[in-house]
């Protein structure tokens, strides 16, 4: 380390502390994402544009089984997450970028073995018939176009996607997954892209769903009802 390096401003590191938590900042910086998830549990609440369920069940053992539900408006609606979780020897990294005269250069990558009892990136959003039609049908609503006939995915059929941790804190032992994260819907098959943000309270039982972007508006309630992907 030379005489100086002190000085230097810190790379965010993006794998989880020894502790479980998720996005630590460089030193002086502050999370401004809304509510710090790594904070106190209880001041880690929804936006008052997300959509708001109630974990109605959950399960973490191999995996994270969770049931989200929400009886807002007389019709109860809901939807399933199965999160996979690391045996202890899965890895995951990222990438970082800058910009250099003849194009994008690697700046770094970092690299980190997956705790045991944490997420990997697999996720499955998975239907739960006609609740999630429901919830289907109250995203039409909130994004403002006018509600389609067709209804979700069959009950327990399940959509592939990626889960991206951002920020928070990851407990096992504790019970205590208190997250901000991005979901990925990949590009494949048929299915244009999209991106929306999952946040997880285990300790106020509490999930929500908020935007990304409006350009996902679309993809995202095509990929919900299973209309427009290849067959």
């Amino acid at each position: 380390m030379g005489l100086f390096d002190w000085l230097k401003p810190k790379t965010q590191k993006h794998g989880p502390t020894p502790e479980g938590l998720y996005g630590a900042l460089p030193k002086g910086a502050h999370w401004v994402g809304g509510a710090d998830p790594a904070g106190a549990p209880d001041k880690f609440v929804p936006e008052s544009d997300a959509y708001v369920f109630d974990i109605a069940e959950w399960r973490w053992d191999t995996q994270l089984w969770i049931k989200a539900a929400t009886g807002s408006g007389g019709n109860p609606a809901g939807f399933g997450l199965v999160v996979a979780l690391s045996d202890g020897s899965n890895t995951d990294a990222v990438e970082l970028w800058q910009s250099g005269s003849r194009g994008p250069v690697l700046k770094e990558r970092q690299e980190w073995t997956i705790p045991p009892g944490h997420p990997t990136r697999e996720m499955a959003l998975v239907s739960h018939g006609e609740q999630t039609t429901q919830l289907l049908r109250k995203l039409e609503q909130c994004f403002g176009y006018q509600p389609m006939t067709h209804p979700a995915l069959p009950d327990k059929s399940a959509v592939i996607c990626q889960l991206l941790m951002l920020r928070g804190m990851v407990v096992p032992a504790g019970g205590r997954f208190t997250a901000r994260m991005k979901v990925v819907l990949p590009e494949q098959n048929g299915w244009a892209y999209a991106e929306f943000f999952l946040n997880i309270n285990s300790v106020r039982k509490q999930i929500w769903l908020s935007e990304k972007s409006s350009e996902y508006r679309i993809a995202i309630l095509t990929r919900i009802s299973g209309a427009g992907g290849a067959a």
